[in-house]
């Protein structure tokens, strides 16, 4: 089931779950740095059900707290010219309104809808390559998809590809 209107408005309750992700975003220089687990969870909603990551998040023995991003626009920048790099990610399937930046706590927090990808799409993945760079989500963590799962999710985007050039023929 995709995620819908996801709120963060409880501090106090602030949790990940298979639909939501929280990532630091901190660098050595206080500015903002996009985690190279980002892309991961990225992946995994992409290939699962969708879901929220929001970055400016840290967690400390099971629990968040609200850091904030010092400087959160080039960090949108960058996550746009990663996100249309064939060569980092196989394919981009966010719109303008699915990377927002959000103030919570008086902090500046930047948070990514990842709706899931349509099966002719999947499976999104890091760099050129499915296998080994596909992820799903399990629970509350991103975990690498299997090289039989990747080869499930091939063939059924094969299939959905064939079935929807079939169709237009038809017409």
């Amino acid at each position: 089931m995709p995620v819908t209107g996801f709120i963060l408005d409880d501090i106090e309750n602030l949790h990940e779950s298979a639909a939501v992700e929280f990532k630091l975003a901190a660098d050595r220089h206080g500015k903002g740095a996009l985690p190279q687990a980002l892309w991961e969870s990225y992946s995994a909603f992409a290939n699962t059900n969708g879901g929220e990551i929001i970055l400016g998040v840290r967690e400390e023995k099971g629990e968040f707290y609200i850091e904030g991003i010092a400087e959160p626009r080039p960090l949108i920048d960058e996550a746009w010219k990663i996100l249309n790099n064939s060569q980092k990610i196989s394919a981009n399937i966010l719109g303008p309104a699915d990377i927002q930046l959000i103030e919570l706590a008086g902090k500046q927090l930047i948070r990514f809808h990842v709706p899931q990808a349509d099966y002719s799409q999947q499976p999104i993945y890091l760099g050129t390559e499915a296998i080994g760079g596909t992820y799903i989500r399990v629970g509350d963590a991103d975990m690498r998809a299997s090289p039989a799962q990747v080869k499930r999710m091939l063939r059924r985007k094969k299939r959905h590809n064939t079935q929807a050039s079939h169709n237009s023929k038809v017409k």
